[in-house]
Protein backbone atom coordinates (compact mmCIF):
# COMPACT_ATOMS: atom_id res chain seq x y z
CA UNK A 1 0.00 0.00 0.00
CA UNK A 2 2.80 2.33 0.74
CA UNK A 3 4.51 1.61 -2.81
CA UNK A 4 1.23 3.12 -4.34
CA UNK A 5 0.79 5.72 -2.53
CA UNK A 6 5.17 6.42 -3.89
CA UNK A 7 4.38 5.29 -7.28
CA UNK A 8 1.46 7.66 -7.58
CA UNK A 9 3.16 10.36 -6.05
CA UNK A 10 5.92 10.04 -8.74
CA UNK A 11 3.41 9.93 -11.39
CA UNK A 12 1.55 13.38 -10.09
CA UNK A 13 5.14 15.07 -10.12
CA UNK A 14 5.83 13.91 -13.34
CA UNK A 15 2.67 14.98 -15.25
CA UNK A 16 2.43 18.20 -13.32
CA UNK A 17 6.07 19.11 -14.30
CA UNK A 18 5.46 18.15 -17.90
CA UNK A 19 4.66 21.82 -20.17
CA UNK A 20 2.53 22.31 -22.95
CA UNK A 21 4.47 23.49 -26.08
CA UNK A 22 3.45 27.04 -26.33
CA UNK A 23 1.52 27.51 -29.59
CA UNK A 24 3.73 29.44 -31.95
CA UNK A 25 2.42 32.97 -32.61
CA UNK A 26 0.15 33.21 -35.94
CA UNK A 27 -0.27 36.67 -37.79
CA UNK A 28 -3.07 38.80 -36.14
CA UNK A 29 -4.47 42.06 -36.27
CA UNK A 30 -6.38 44.24 -33.69
CA UNK A 31 -8.52 47.29 -34.03
CA UNK A 32 -6.16 50.04 -31.77
CA UNK A 33 -8.52 53.30 -32.38
CA UNK A 34 -10.91 54.58 -34.99
CA UNK A 35 -11.34 58.35 -35.23
CA UNK A 36 -13.83 59.89 -35.75
CA UNK A 37 -17.11 58.23 -35.43
CA UNK A 38 -19.23 60.91 -36.90
CA UNK A 39 -18.45 62.92 -39.41
CA UNK A 40 -19.68 65.44 -42.04
CA UNK A 41 -19.37 63.92 -45.97
CA UNK A 42 -15.96 64.97 -47.38
CA UNK A 43 -14.59 66.98 -44.50
CA UNK A 44 -12.70 64.54 -42.36
CA UNK A 45 -10.39 61.46 -43.28
CA UNK A 46 -11.06 58.65 -40.80
CA UNK A 47 -7.83 57.52 -39.33
CA UNK A 48 -7.72 53.62 -37.90
CA UNK A 49 -5.18 52.40 -36.19
CA UNK A 50 -4.28 48.54 -36.27
CA UNK A 51 -1.80 46.72 -34.21
CA UNK A 52 -0.09 43.66 -35.78
CA UNK A 53 1.81 40.98 -34.58
CA UNK A 54 3.48 38.43 -37.04
CA UNK A 55 5.91 35.81 -36.11
CA UNK A 56 8.41 35.46 -38.71
CA UNK A 57 8.43 39.62 -40.10
CA UNK A 58 6.32 38.64 -43.80
CA UNK A 59 4.66 41.72 -43.60
CA UNK A 60 4.59 44.57 -46.53
CA UNK A 61 5.95 44.03 -50.14
CA UNK A 62 9.04 45.79 -51.74
CA UNK A 63 6.56 46.16 -55.05
CA UNK A 64 4.82 48.89 -55.02
CA UNK A 65 2.34 47.35 -57.37
CA UNK A 66 1.47 44.63 -54.88
CA UNK A 67 -1.75 45.75 -52.61
CA UNK A 68 -1.14 44.09 -49.47
CA UNK A 69 -3.52 45.82 -47.62
CA UNK A 70 -8.03 45.43 -47.97
CA UNK A 71 -10.82 47.87 -46.85
CA UNK A 72 -14.16 47.15 -47.20
CA UNK A 73 -16.70 49.83 -46.86
CA UNK A 74 -19.89 48.10 -45.36
CA UNK A 75 -22.08 49.92 -48.03
CA UNK A 76 -19.67 48.18 -50.95
CA UNK A 77 -19.92 45.12 -52.96
CA UNK A 78 -16.14 44.80 -53.63
CA UNK A 79 -13.38 46.18 -50.91
CA UNK A 80 -10.07 48.41 -52.09
CA UNK A 81 -6.93 47.75 -52.34
CA UNK A 82 -3.84 49.50 -51.26
CA UNK A 83 0.30 49.31 -51.14
CA UNK A 84 1.75 48.45 -47.57
CA UNK A 85 5.28 48.53 -47.12
CA UNK A 86 7.78 46.10 -45.83
CA UNK A 87 7.50 46.47 -42.00
CA UNK A 88 11.08 43.75 -41.38
CA UNK A 89 14.73 43.71 -43.17
CA UNK A 90 14.81 42.21 -46.61
CA UNK A 91 15.39 38.44 -46.14
CA UNK A 92 15.12 38.36 -42.55
CA UNK A 93 12.66 36.02 -40.34
CA UNK A 94 12.11 37.80 -36.97
CA UNK A 95 8.88 37.91 -35.07
CA UNK A 96 7.64 41.74 -35.46
CA UNK A 97 4.88 43.46 -33.55
CA UNK A 98 3.87 47.14 -33.90
CA UNK A 99 1.06 49.75 -35.07
CA UNK A 100 0.17 50.37 -38.21
CA UNK A 101 -1.86 54.16 -38.66
CA UNK A 102 -4.18 53.69 -41.86
CA UNK A 103 -6.27 57.10 -43.36
CA UNK A 104 -9.21 56.29 -45.29
CA UNK A 105 -10.58 59.34 -47.48
CA UNK A 106 -13.31 61.17 -46.58
CA UNK A 107 -16.23 59.24 -46.73
CA UNK A 108 -19.73 60.65 -48.37
CA UNK A 109 -23.64 59.79 -48.12
CA UNK A 110 -24.94 58.10 -51.28
CA UNK A 111 -28.23 58.00 -50.55
CA UNK A 112 -30.62 61.16 -50.43
CA UNK A 113 -30.88 61.04 -46.70
CA UNK A 114 -29.41 63.39 -43.94
CA UNK A 115 -26.77 60.90 -42.87
CA UNK A 116 -25.91 57.00 -43.35
CA UNK A 117 -23.85 54.55 -41.29
CA UNK A 118 -20.78 52.23 -42.09
CA UNK A 119 -18.31 50.50 -40.89
CA UNK A 120 -15.05 49.34 -42.43
CA UNK A 121 -13.12 45.44 -42.32
CA UNK A 122 -9.72 45.46 -42.57
CA UNK A 123 -7.19 42.51 -43.49
CA UNK A 124 -3.39 42.20 -44.40
CA UNK A 125 -1.94 39.58 -46.78
CA UNK A 126 1.92 38.79 -45.71
CA UNK A 127 4.42 37.73 -48.42
CA UNK A 128 3.36 34.05 -48.02
CA UNK A 129 -0.15 35.47 -49.50
CA UNK A 130 -1.79 34.36 -46.37
CA UNK A 131 -4.75 36.95 -44.80
CA UNK A 132 -4.65 38.11 -41.11
CA UNK A 133 -7.72 37.98 -39.18
CA UNK A 134 -10.17 40.30 -40.22
CA UNK A 135 -11.24 43.48 -37.63
CA UNK A 136 -14.11 45.54 -38.80
CA UNK A 137 -14.50 49.50 -37.09
CA UNK A 138 -16.86 50.51 -34.90
CA UNK A 139 -19.92 51.93 -36.58
CA UNK A 140 -19.53 55.44 -38.26
CA UNK A 141 -22.09 57.89 -38.78
CA UNK A 142 -21.44 60.67 -41.74
CA UNK A 143 -23.42 63.43 -41.64
CA UNK A 144 -24.42 65.76 -45.06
Amino acid sequence: MQNIKYILLALLLIFSSCKKDEATPEFRITLFNTTPISLQEFQENIRVTISYQHPEGFMGFADPDYLSLEIHDSRLTNPDYYHLQPLSPPNENISIQGKINVEIDAPFCFGNGSSETLTYSLRIQDNKKSWSNTITTPMITVNK
